[in-house]
């Protein structure tokens, strides 16, 4: 284990940098904070993560954890609480967080049988919520179009709670890939509050792909103009719109398989 004890040591103003996009972009990299997010990616990202960053109470408190990291191979650096704060967005860091490669990974599309598509979902918390729920749902990837909030924000990092590690994630998404999905074989439903018929009603094909929009404009007109049939999710009351993450679980659920 390799001590860091300086502010301006490289190492600890790498991870500080991680905290914006830009720096997040022109690395490479990102940080997830916690000691849960820790035992995911030691799951099921071990080979993204580039190193270990611990306090030094969190050395103090979980020294066979400590020792099972190192001899496990993973690199491990110690710093003192007020240095580790600093790399952290949360007010009251746990203790130890992981730096990981990005990824972005294209699914199989003749493979995969539920794609989730985000339009323009553009708040952190959401996201994170949706791609955890889309999990449970048995989405095998999903595709953030242009105008979604950042997947590797620290808060959409947190509100995934490890479901970023495991289910394959493409950002940057054009609509002519769409197309190229629509090639593929799979049935376009997107989500809309006008000429769509009731979740209820909906056609479920065997290949489905689901497009949730944003929160303030819904599915873009270029992305609804490749829709094979658009959906709405009934309400009562007076209630004109749902929260994204929770429109978007109420619709994976509804076309969920098996």
């Amino acid at each position: 284990m390799q001590e860091l004890t300086s502010r301006e040591n490289k190492l600890l103003k790498l991870v500080r940098s991680l905290q914006s996009k830009k720096g997040r972009i022109e690395n490479g990299l990102y940080f997830a904070e916690g000691r849960r997010m820790a035992d995911e990616a030691l799951t099921y990202a071990y080979d993204r993560i580039e190193m270990v960053l611990v306090s030094d109470s969190f050395v103090g408190k979980h020294s066979d954890y400590i020792r099972a990291i190192e001899e496990g191979g993973k690199t491990l650096f110690r710093t003192s609480e007020k240095l580790f704060k600093e790399c952290c967005d949360t007010e009251t860091p746990q203790g130890i967080g992981v730096l990981l490669r990005m990824e972005n990974k294209e699914p199989s599309l003749p493979d995969s049988k539920f794609l989730l598509v985000l339009d323009g979902v553009s708040e952190p918390g959401n996201l994170g919520t949706i791609v955890r729920t889309a999990e449970a749902a048995g989405v095998d990837g999903i595709l953030l179009m242009k105008g979604c909030a950042d997947l590797y924000n620290p808060k959409v990092v947190r509100s995934t709670m490890g479901s970023l590690f495991r289910v394959p994630c493409m950002t940057g998404v054009a609509p002519e890939y769409l197309t190229e999905c629509k090639r593929n074989g799979f049935f376009v439903t997107a989500t809309a509050l006008y000429d769509s018929v009731s979740l209820a009603d909906a056609v479920k094909k065997e290949k489905q792909m689901l497009v949730i929009g944003s929160e303030a404009a819904g599915v873009s007109k270029e992305v609804l103009s490749l829709a094979d049939q658009c959906i709405r999710i009934p309400m009562a009351g007076k209630v004109e719109s749902l929260n994204a993450a929770v429109a978007a679980g109420i619709a994976m659920y509804g076309f969920r398989q098996g």
